[in-house]
């Protein structure tokens, strides 16, 4: 067979590369080069057998088993699986990064991993606020403000700490139920509040239409308790309230945590006044 000889010198030169996308790759090139090769003792000798075509285009290209040996030094397999598991892992992290991004929404009703988050804004943030390891888990609060609502609506202002849950083990479950039933919030004069027991108040619209009056209930706020409102691969937030009574700045709020791993108490100073619509 014409192509036999090609085939076992291609098969050879490339038989010690044994990451096996390398190999195949290679043999492309190789082959490739062989074919210019010929068409080019064709164009100088158009009468030129193809047999002896084929012949001086290998010979031209070397012996086949020293070509092995210097292909197996340099395509190293270790190096393949690497680039491999490269793309891989790259493929991986943007899939998780996209989850992310998908979960710190705020304003957005969303299905976490594990939980599901309401989109409760963080006011304000803290930088290097108070922190505390219990059970594998850091407790840390990130924000701090005096929440002024608009007094048209009926809305009562409110103090707000967000408290950040989070864990080296990303994949290691916070339930949020269990974290809120564990915090009670300490306002400025020591009045006390459960997290997990939520006061709400409402902004509410009437309208008159046709021969009825029509009453709408919208836009929730949380007087005092605490929500889950923000997540990412190993970290959960929770946004904390408590009324804000006769609140001074730098006045500071306390929380304290008790489960049956333990407890402990942070704190930190309510120093910025936000105004939301």
């Amino acid at each position: 067979m014409l192509g036999s000889g090609k085939e076992r010198w291609l098969d050879t030169a490339v038989s010690g590369i044994r990451f096996g996308p390398d190999r195949r790759q290679v043999r492309r090139e190789l082959a490739a080069h062989l074919e210019d090769k010929e068409a080019g003792l064709h164009r100088s000798f158009p009468d030129i057998p193809e047999a002896e075509a084929q012949d001086r285009a290998l010979a031209a290209m070397g012996d086949a088993e020293e070509l092995k040996r210097e292909l197996a030094r340099i395509h190293r397999p270790w190096l393949g699986w690497l680039w491999t598991a490269s793309r891989w892992t790259l493929v991986v992290l943007w899939f998780l990064f996209l989850l992310v991004g998908m979960g710190n929404r705020d304003g957005v009703v969303e299905r976490s991993l594990w939980g599901r988050m309401t989109g409760r804004a963080m006011y304000h943030r803290v930088w290097g606020g108070e922190r505390a390891q219990l059970g594998g888990y850091t407790f840390q609060i990130i924000g701090a403000a005096y929440v002024d609502r608009p007094e048209e609506y009926g809305a009562e202002d409110s103090l707000q700490l967000t408290l950040r849950v989070s864990s080296p083990r990303f994949w290691a479950r916070i339930d949020e139920n269990t974290v809120l039933a564990g915090l009670t919030a300490v306002d400025p004069h020591g009045g006390r509040h459960e997290m997990d027991r939520h006061i709400v108040v409402n902004r509410t619209d009437t309208e008159h239409n046709s021969s009825y009056w029509i009453t709408s209930t919208w836009g929730t706020r949380i007087l005092s308790g605490g929500d889950f409102c923000r997540w990412g691969l190993g970290w959960k937030d929770f946004s904390l309230y408590i009324p804000a009574e006769d609140w001074t700045p730098g006045a500071r709020m306390t929380l304290e945590f008790t489960c049956e791993l333990g407890d402990f108490v942070l704190s930190a100073p309510v120093t910025e006044r936000v105004v939301v619509p």
